[in-house]
């Protein structure tokens, strides 16, 4: 996964009417440096599509954290390139495992599997070229010029934020908890959508709260990886189960065949899920990581000195 673009020179007392304008900015052009590789004719690139839709993702998160209501309305929109990415890059991560899936006796089988999951690519392409139009042509500058109205007031190692971040917190402790009490497809879903804002929010506050942000990221990541894995597992169980039926016999035995490797697999994943929540649970994390951000910031003349001068523009002098 790529990196964010990092904004030099924020620190806990940077205000929110700076370091909200910065950071949308700076989430928006990694959204943007896409365009070009995803504009063309042919396949789009499967690297570019998936680094696309997390940049969208975090612009959202972004928006939804620093946003006024018309920044709040054109993350709807955002959402509707993400969602576009999504439908092309899920295609593509179950075509490509099916290529690699079998080999021997159910090599042949595999890959009319992987045909068939593939024969919805161009109908997914055209309403992603379409999201893209939209969003290089409208969206995209209405974010630019509006940019300048994220953040309100507050300072980003104070309350505001830390109280965002707890809110967010208390969701996926709920999420979690119920993930390990049933980590069926469902609630594992759930949790991974909440780990996903965690963990982008606390990107986005890095420079305002570190320690407290550096914690919460070395938990999120590895959690939003595993649950990443797993919800691709849920997806080859219901693209199997739902194209066995579809296809020639030969196709079909093999998709039953991978339906059970892919579930015994789901059961490894879904326990070793569970271990993770239960040492969470165990080690009262979430409350431990909400309660560090609860705490004051510390105050002082290194944390004044991360505060950066501006332009007129609201850009970095």
């Amino acid at each position: 996964m790529s990196k964010p673009t990092d904004v030099p020179g924020l620190g806990p007392h940077a205000r929110l009417s700076l370091a909200g304008p910065l950071l949308v900015r700076a989430r928006l052009a990694d959204v943007r440096r896409y365009e070009g590789a995803l504009s063309g004719d042919g396949e789009p690139d499967p690297d570019a599509v998936h680094d696309m839709r997390v940049a969208a993702r975090r612009l959202r998160a972004a928006l939804q954290l620093f946003g006024d209501a018309d920044l709040l309305a054109l993350e709807r929109q955002v959402k509707a390139l993400q969602d576009a990415l999504g439908a092309v890059r899920d295609v593509q991560v179950q075509r490509e495992w099916l290529r690699g899936a079998a080999g021997g006796a159910r090599a042949a089988g595999a890959r009319a599997l992987a045909d068939a999951v593939d024969a919805a690519r161009p109908r997914l392409e055209k309403k992603l070229h379409r999201a893209l139009r939209g969003w290089a042509g409208a969206i995209a500058p209405a974010l630019e010029r509006s940019a300048q109205a994220a953040g309100g007031k507050g300072r980003l190692g104070g309350k505001r934020i830390a109280k965002e971040l707890r809110r967010a917190l208390r969701r996926l402790g709920r999420r979690a908890e119920a993930a390990e009490a049933d980590p069926a497809p469902a609630p594992a879903h759930r949790l991974r959508i909440a780990a996903k804002r965690v963990r982008y929010l606390g990107e986005l506050v890095q420079d305002g709260r570190p320690e407290a942000a550096e914690r919460l990221l070395a938990e999120l990541v590895p959690l939003q990886e595993r649950l990443g894995a797993l919800h691709d597992t849920d997806v080859r169980i219901e693209r199997l189960a739902d194209l066995g039926p579809r296809t020639p016999p030969r196709a079909r035995v093999t998709a039953r065949a991978l339906l059970e490797d892919v579930r015994r697999d789901r059961t490894r994943q879904e326990q070793e899920l569970r271990r993770v929540l239960e040492r969470w649970r165990e080690e009262d994390l979430i409350p431990a990581l909400a309660a560090a951000f609860a705490r004051k910031r510390r105050r002082g003349r290194e944390a004044a000195r991360h505060v950066p001068a501006v332009d007129g523009s609201g850009a970095p002098a």
